[in-house]
């Protein structure tokens, strides 16, 4: 049986034509080549091809990119057909009955007959594969640049098994490079620099023989939060900004080794929003953000300083009574910057916390301009930041330095209440947002 015929897409005298014998028993591969309008034929098949033939396309951009799918999976070729290799990344041994490239994303959809659709998402690597690639060390390839998309109102599809979903490709920047063999001995890791040269990102390296791709996220963790009960504010500490638009440098180290390249992210030249409406927006979201990781600290700060005094205090009968004072202060206070309390299913008021966080959710959520009633009201939560760090100060400096004093004044080696700094604390994985604080404890506490 004839099962596919491909026509050349450069040269009208070629095509690819592939056989399948298995139903007489025979199920090896064939796979010929015509340069001649079907004269004269060439076998192109090759000892390591498993399965079948079913079908065959030539790359619409490089002559010499073949796919093959057989009984048993995809194969390509590099060289116009005198060598192939199986495709092993994630693609299982099915059978790959007709393919389609898509122009416009890149993409090698598979069609498997009932068994499924398969999309590598991006075959621009392969087509810039030539012998002169595969004799270098490493090779960077060139990648399109990265859109950054703008954020919407989020949400998802909550169907069931019946459901069939093709997931869109990843949104991250690709990094992609070739090496001629894995990397096994010193270090390997890729770091990630702006545009003013300040270290972004520091990300693992692919050290695989072949094709490796390193995904970086074009997006700002979501902040750390403080606690809180109030279920619009959760949403509102569930995101991190964009990265700004422009050309970001990578560097790779590979052992005593540095490779240098580069990556672009951009916004969608069909946007509606200005650049100039977009950098009020990501100033006005940075100083949100920034906001909801200092409330988040002056909470972490209140609540360490309570939970020391109450150890403390159990400890030292002779200091109990300032430790517990101490204690009640540092709690009322911090009740009093966050809404708790509820249930996470009505909201429980409105306290500086929430106020932040409501309003990230809402210029974040809106990539245009702010309206100039929430820059004011950005300004206005500045100031009142100012004076919760100033009354945290004053705790610290005051009532904390007394303690300590105390604690110490006989044994200076003696425990007492430690304050951990702000940079500690953003840098330390384990302060993480609180009560109902990050969008997998909310789903649990709703389930």
């Amino acid at each position: 049986w004839v099962s596919f015929i491909e026509p050349g897409r450069f040269d009208g005298d070629v095509a690819f034509v592939t056989f399948d014998n298995h139903r007489n028993g025979d199920k090896k591969p064939y796979v010929f080549k015509t340069s001649d309008l079907g004269k004269t034929w060439k076998s192109i098949t090759t000892s390591g091809i498993e399965g079948y033939a079913l079908s065959i396309r030539q790359d619409m951009v490089n002559p010499n990119l073949l796919f093959l799918g057989t009984e048993f999976g995809l194969y390509i070729s590099l060289d116009g057909g005198e060598s192939w290799t199986r495709f092993e990344n994630n693609m299982p041994k099915v059978g790959v009955r007709d393919m389609v490239i898509q122009p416009k994303a890149n993409a090698l959809v598979m069609g498997t007959h009932g068994r499924g659709v398969i999309i590598i998402d991006d075959i621009s690597p392969l087509r810039q594969i030539t012998p002169e690639v595969l004799n270098e060390n490493l090779v960077f390839f060139e990648t399109k640049p990265t859109i950054l998309r703008d954020p919407g109102a989020g949400g998802g599809w909550f169907g069931g098994a019946g459901n069939f979903v093709g997931p869109n490709p990843n949104k991250s920047a690709q990094i992609v490079y070739y090496m001629k063999k894995r990397h096994t001995f010193g270090k390997m890791y890729v770091e990630i620099f702006d545009q003013s040269g300040n270290l972004l990102k520091e990300l693992p390296a692919g050290k695989s023989g072949g094709i490796n791709k390193v995904t970086m996220p074009t997006s700002l963790p979501k902040p750390k939060a403080a606690p809180t009960d109030n279920r619009m504010a959760l949403f509102g500490s569930m995101s991190g900004p964009n990265l700004e638009e422009g050309t970001y440098k990578v560097v790779l180290t590979k052992g005593k080794q540095k490779y240098e390249t580069s990556f672009e992210l951009k916004y969608d030249e069909n946007s509606p929003y200005t650049s100039e409406d977009r950098a009020l927006q990501a100033e006005t979201v940075m100083k949100l953000y920034d906001l909801t990781q200092d409330m988040a600290y002056v909470h972490h700060v209140l609540k360490s300083i309570s939970d020391q005094s109450k150890e403390l205090a159990s400890a030292n009968s002779k200091m109990a009574k300032k430790l517990k004072s101490l204690q009640s202060k540092c709690d009322e206070y911090r009740n009093s910057l966050v809404a708790m309390g509820g249930d996470g299913y009505v909201n429980e008021g409105e306290a500086i916390r929430e106020r932040i966080s409501n309003l990230y959710r809402q210029v974040i959520g809106y990539p245009g301009r702010p309206s100039q009633s929430q820059i004011n009201r950005t300004d206005v939560l500045m100031d009142d930041m100012k004076e919760i760090y100033s009354e945290l100060d004053e705790i610290i400096n005051s009532d904390v330095t007394k303690v300590n004093k105390a604690l110490t004044k006989k044994n200076e080696s003696a425990t007492a209440i430690v304050i951990q700094s702000k940079e500690e604390f953003l840098s330390d994985d384990k302060n993480k947002s609180g009560s109902g604080g990050s969008y997998e404890e909310w789903l649990e506490l709703i389930k």
